[in-house]
């Protein structure tokens, strides 16, 4: 297919030969016909040609404004990329800081902790010795770490068990004195019921198996009326009262 410029070069060289060939009159008839049909089929073509000319600039633009939007758009990637490197950089700079300043306070608390307790530790060895302890089951701790400590296993609650067949048992729970040392442990049994039980019964203060947090008492009855076994050591209301005396630092 012939492009329109050369369409409008071919019409306007008929033109011209049709203009040269005015002198006969038979021609004149003919040529006239043609002329204004190669006028007609010219202004076709230009206007043609004014819209395909129309249509390549709004391509042009079209084709510019996508290169334009392309590059603002790779422009944008660039922006973003950077913008999230710095972000995560400075993520992990603050990271860095948050931990480093967390490590610095708890070093701190630490720190302080530990001379809290050194203080307090001063302060109960210097404080004065209300509580004297000249000997014990162990070697002697520091005078200011002595304590007191008593209670009972309580009337209706002391868990007595036979120990034989004239004899019962209890083991007795002191693991809230808090002694690091075995203490020294005094006892009582305590009742409820007649008098007797408790002044034939024998064995009422001793203790063994003593440690820092327990120790054991065995009480027996003087004869068959007074054994304690069978639940009668409950029944009586037996318990046991005790002090102790040890130290706890």
């Amino acid at each position: 297919m012939a492009s329109p410029v050369n369409m409008i070069l071919g019409f306007m060289f008929l033109l011209a030969s049709a203009s040269s060939t005015n002198n006969s009159p038979r021609n004149n008839i003919i040529d006239e016909d043609d002329v204004a049909d190669l006028k007609d089929l010219l202004h076709s073509s230009m206007q043609s040609i004014i819209l395909l000319n129309d249509l390549v600039t709004k391509l042009t633009e079209k084709v510019s404004d996508l290169t334009i939007s392309f590059a603002d758009t790779k422009a944008d990637m660039r922006n973003l990329k950077t913008t999230v490197e710095e972000e995560r950089a400075n993520l992990k700079t603050s990271v860095e800081e948050e931990r480093a300043n967390l490590k610095t306070s708890v070093e701190e608390k630490m720190t302080n902790l530990m001379t809290s307790v050194e203080e307090d530790m001063a302060d109960l060895k210097a404080s004065p010795r209300e509580v004297m302890i000249v000997s014990g089951e162990e070697e002697a701790g520091e005078a200011g770490c002595a304590r007191v400590c008593s209670g009972t296993t309580g009337r209706g609650t002391t868990n007595w068990f036979d120990y034989g067949s004239t004899r019962v048992k209890l083991s007795v729970d002191i693991s809230d004195c808090g002694f690091v040392k075995v203490p020294t442990v005094t006892t009582s049994v305590e009742g409820t019921g007649y008098e007797y039980e408790l002044f034939k019964a024998i064995g009422l203060a001793a203790v063994h198996d003593t440690t820092t947090t327990s120790f054991s008492i065995v009480v027996g009855g003087s004869s068959s009326s007074y054994y304690p076994v069978r639940g009668r050591a409950a029944s009586w209301g037996w318990n046991v009262e005790w002090i102790s005396v040890g130290y706890i630092c």
